[in-house]
Order: C-alpha cells, then sequence, then structure tokens
C-alpha cells in the first residue's frame, strides 16, 4: 500500500461539466468507499485552456497534482514530443458525436469560405475537430473562415437560434438532437461520427508517473471512484434532480460570468461517459495522426509510451465482480446499447 497522505486531483479547465464526475464520486462518498481517503480536489481550472498544450506539466508540478481528468489528447501528445511524463490512464468523454449544420443554400464545406461558424471554444472539441475538416476541404480555418465563440454556441444551449437569425453560417448540435434543422431545409455539412466510428477521447485522464509507478493502488481507488460516477451520471432518470441541482451549485459557484450565466443544466456529458472509464484505443492512434497532419507533432511521435490503460481496465474488472453493484452495470449497459442503437454506433459495449 502507498504511504502518500494526499492525493491532489484537479481540473485543466473550469467549465462546470469538467468538474462533475468528481463532484459526484466525492459527494456520492465513491472516493472513500473505494480506498481514497484523502485527497485535495481542485475546480478552478489549473491553466487556461490555450496554454494547455504549453504549461499542463509545469501547473501540475506547481501545484502538487497528481491526477488532472479532462486534459485533450492533442495536448498531451504535444507535451510528450517535448518531453514531459504525463500518461493516459483513463477517460472522461470518450465519444461526443456532433452534426454541423450550415445556412440554407450551402453544400459543402468548401462552400463556408467567407463564412462565419459558431463555436463555444477556440480550441475546444467542435472548433477541432471541424478546422481539420476545413483543411482536408481545402480552406486554411485561420484565415478563409471567421470563428465566433460563446457560450450560446454550446450544443446544451441554443445554438439553432444563431444560425435561424443569421448571426452564423454554421453551427454544431449532438448528434441525437437536430432540433428540427434538418426538416427545415437547414444541410447537415459534417457528421463527426461517421469520422470516428469507433470513439473520440476527446478529454482523457492523465496522471504522473509518480502515480502510476508509486501509488497506483491510489491511482486504481480513484478511477474505480470516477468510473462509478460516470454510472451514476450515465442513470440519469433516476438522479436528475440531484445532478441539476449540483450543476446550479457549481454554476452559482464559478467565477466566470459567461459560464455562470449558462442556462444548460447537463453537465458531464452523460451519454459519451465510458461505462469502463477507458478511451477508444483506434480514436487516440486516430487523433494522434490528426495532429500529425495539422503539423502539432511529428511524423514519428509514438502514443504506445504515453498508455498506461493496464490500471483502468484492472479497476472495471474488479468492479464487475461485486455482487452489490450487478443491477446497476445492468442498467448502465442497457441505457448505452438504446443509445448505440439510436445513434447507429458501432462502438461495443464492454463486457
Amino acid at each position: 500500500m502507498s504511504e502518500r497522505k494526499v492525493v491532489r486531483i484537479g481540473t485543466s479547465h473550469y467549465h462546470v461539466g469538467h468538474i462533475v464526475p468528481a463532484m459526484v464520486a466525492h459527494e456520492m462518498t465513491y472516493f472513500e468507499q473505494e480506498g481514497l481517503n484523502r485527497y485535495v480536489f481542485y475546480h478552478g481550472g489549473l491553466i487556461p485552456a490555450i496554454a494547455e498544450k504549453i504549461a499542463l506539466a509545469r501547473a501540475m508540478k506547481e501545484k502538487s497534482v497528481d491526477i488532472v481528468p479532462d486534459v485533450k489528447p492533442s495536448s498531451l501528445f504535444q507535451l510528450a514530443a517535448r518531453g514531459e511524463e504525463l500518461f493516459i490512464v483513463g477517460c472522461w468523454r470518450n465519444r461526443q458525436d456532433f452534426q454541423f449544420f450550415g445556412a440554407k443554400g450551402l453544400k459543402s464545406l468548401a462552400d463556408l469560405k467567407g463564412k462565419k461558424i459558431g463555436t463555444r471554444d477556440i480550441g475546444g472539441i467542435g472548433h477541432t475537430v471541424f478546422s481539420l475538416q476545413l483543411k482536408r476541404a481545402g480552406l486554411d480555418p485561420a484565415k478563409d473562415v471567421t470563428f465566433v465563440r460563446g457560450a450560446r454556441f454550446h450544443p446544451n444551449e441554443k445554438p439553432e437560434e444563431t444560425l435561424r437569425s443569421g448571426e452564423v453560417d454554421c453551427i454544431h448540435l449532438h448528434a441525437y438532437d437536430a432540433r428540427g434543422l434538418d426538416q427545415e431545409g437547414y444541410p447537415m455539412l459534417l457528421e463527426s461520427r461517421k469520422l470516428y466510428p469507433g470513439g473520440r477521447p476527446d478529454r482523457v485522464i492523465v496522471a504522473t508517473r509518480r502515480m502510476v509507478e508509486q501509488d497506483s493502488d491510489l491511482l486504481m481507488a480513484y478511477l474505480r471512484a470516477t468510473i462509478r460516477a460516470y454510472w451514476f451520471m450515465t442513470d440519469y432518470a433516476r438522479n436528475r434532480p440531484y445532478l441539476e441541482a449540483l450543476v446550479r451549485r457549481l454554476r452559482y459557484a464559478c467565477l466566470d460570468e459567461e459560464e455562470a450565466a449558462r442556462s444548460g443544466l447537463e453537465g458531464g456529458a452523460r451519454l459519451s461517459l465510458p461505462i469502463d472509464g477507458a478511451p477508444s484505443a483506434t480514436g487516440l492512434e486516430q487523433m494522434a495522426w490528426e495532429c500529425k497532419e495539422m503539423g502539432e507533432i511529428g511524423k514519428d511521435f509514438e502514443l504506445k509510451p504515453l498508455l498506461r490503460l493496464e490500471f483502468v481496465q484492472r479497476a472495471f474488472e474488479e468492479l464487475q465482480e461485486r455482487k452489490d453493484l450487478q443491477d446497476q452495470i445492468s442498467l448502465v449497459r442497457e441505457i448505452y446499447a438504446k443509445r448505440d442503437e439510436a445513434w447507429g454506433s458501432s462502438m461495443k459495449i464492454s463486457r
């Protein structure tokens, strides 16, 4: 057993959805139940999102943070390429499927030249996915289009109104919620799940070398608790009152006025949570190749040294063997099976 006194957990980003899983694990006492009795959770954001790919490792060192649950894989790839030692030990968002709708009359991504595109954040999931596809369509995403950022473009808000009003010429929505745009004649220009049939792990759980080599028992406890938090969040029909109240509390305490004022209550991206806590391996490989294509890392970059997924795999196996969790596991599997059937997903639920 580890002799560590305190494990420090900190989200890289300040958005409320990033905080929800750890808060659930904390308030439901999953951390303690799984053996993580002494921990500190920093949830104000360790570093500005735009600087994550440059200085996350430094921020973790200065604040003595051991685990970060919401890192962009592209940031980690770039940090590793510069010699920083951080490891992927699990996943938060594993398939955030989007549909990108354009203004009436547009027929392809190439038609967006000179147009405005609404996005939640520069460097966010939607912006990153779309920028690559614009490049593949022959456009320069930095010069040929204008990205307009703001919380109003988050899929959980009402970005479709900005398209209908003509404020922007393209927005993205969750794959399962077109808000009637398709029926109104707005063309779907891109569907991300067709690009990433195996899932796209947009945010991964990262740990230090010390956690994976010296404190693996505490890391395992953290991962078991986090997987259980994912299951709790996935059972939204039963746990919705608590989850919406939690999001309200977190928004009220958020120091960023834009994030605090958001109306969307569903936090944590429940339908993108991996049932087993692990990222899609094929998705990570695909994202690494995309970073090479965008010139963010060298062609000789290797993903394998960053992966330490044996801990989350073992954590999931241990939870599956627990008799007291069988009903919950069965319910969550059923929820995901219905999701995959509705979305036409090719992902397989872990057994």
